[in-house]
């Protein structure tokens, strides 16, 4: 409830979205005020982001490869950057016999996974104390997991998702934040304070930005960095730039990509097969662009489709796109 003792209430409605209030006079002098955040039901898939121009093919194949091969993501930006949406459509590449848990203030995740487990945190009630996320995901560790989602890292519980990296869990949340360089003093100083060796365990970095472009505001990929070891020289912790994006004219920039080379000797892949790898991942995501396959569960079940079979599938796909490009030849 809200009261004159109890003025800001920040809760949680019936159909999961979230409410701020505030009581007239007592903290807001003109008047009692509050906002409800909703989400959307059907939560946006990697089509959806590639639609909106969040992320380009090359970036989505990308992130695919990254997710399927266990390497820990975090999504920063500033508010309403688009930062869990797409943690949230990027998880739906984790492989469909893995087990994930997810931890969140507020659920807002949805995702079509058999192995999911899905944990919020709650205030006191009564004399019981809160359950907060460091308690969630410390009970996490102990579920197995394969890959912790975590919502948004803000405090004492990064110091334990990244001792969940260095464990070997898989590992995506987001945080507040506009740079890489941002994400990196946040983690290394207060209220986070993970130990600069232990940054080192992150293995991708994606910065979204809320910008105007052409009179409309848009969310981009502003940049995805790659975590490298710390600098000899300087004891800094080194970074590269795998994606910028142009905002002059609204393109990405490919840079050094270490990444892929790591994942190819993981796999005993050649260059070439790495590179035909990447390019099967961008038809197949080009194919459901195209296709306009954007529902979750639809979506998810094709992914699962091209880890059990994927010639059959890339098989199907070029059958599709012949049959379609005959079709669209005038006289026949």
């Amino acid at each position: 409830h809200i009261s004159v003792g109890n003025p800001v209430v920040e809760t949680t409605l019936e159909d999961g979205s979230r409410a701020e209030l505030a009581l007239g006079e007592e903290v807001t002098p003109r008047g009692s005020a509050f906002t409800i955040r909703k989400y959307s039901e059907e939560p946006f898939t990697p089509i959806d982001l590639l639609k909106f121009g969040t992320y380009s093919l090359q970036q989505m194949a990308y992130l695919w490869m990254a997710i399927e091969h266990n390497k820990n993501v975090i999504f920063a930006g500033g508010t309403a950057s688009g930062k869990t949406t797409s943690m949230n459509a990027i998880s739906m590449f984790i492989p469909p016999r893995s087990k994930l848990i997810t931890i969140e203030d507020t659920r807002e995740l949805a995702l079509h996974h058999d192995n999911w487990l899905s944990c919020v945190t709650r205030e006191r009630l009564d004399e019981a104390a809160n359950v907060t996320m460091y308690d969630l995901l410390r009970s996490a560790l102990r579920h197995r997991p394969e890959y912790i989602l975590v919502g948004e890292v803000r405090g004492e519980e990064a110091m334990t998702l990244f001792q969940a990296m260095n464990t070997g869990h898989t590992t995506l949340s987001t945080m507040h934040a506009d740079s890489v360089q941002t994400v990196i003093n946040r983690l290394e100083n207060e209220p986070i304070n993970v130990p600069r060796p232990m940054v080192q365990s992150l293995d991708v970095l994606c910065v979204q930005t809320l910008a105007r472009f052409g009179g409309e505001r848009i969310r981009r990929a502003d940049a995805i960095a790659e975590i490298d070891a710390i600098d000899q020289r300087t004891g800094e912790l080194d970074y590269t730039s795998a994606y910028e994006w142009r905002s002059a004219n609204d393109t990405f920039r490919e840079g050094n990509n270490k990444l892929m080379h790591e994942i190819r000797e993981e796999r005993g892949w050649s260059q070439s097969e790495l590179l035909r790898e990447m390019q099967r991942r961008r038809t197949f995501l080009e194919y459901l662009w195209d296709e306009d396959i954007t529902q979750y569960q639809q979506f998810t079940a094709m992914v699962n489709s091209y880890y059990a079979a994927p010639d059959e599938v890339m098989e199907r796909i070029e059958e599709a796109s012949s049959e379609r490009a005959s079709a669209d030849v005038p006289g026949r």
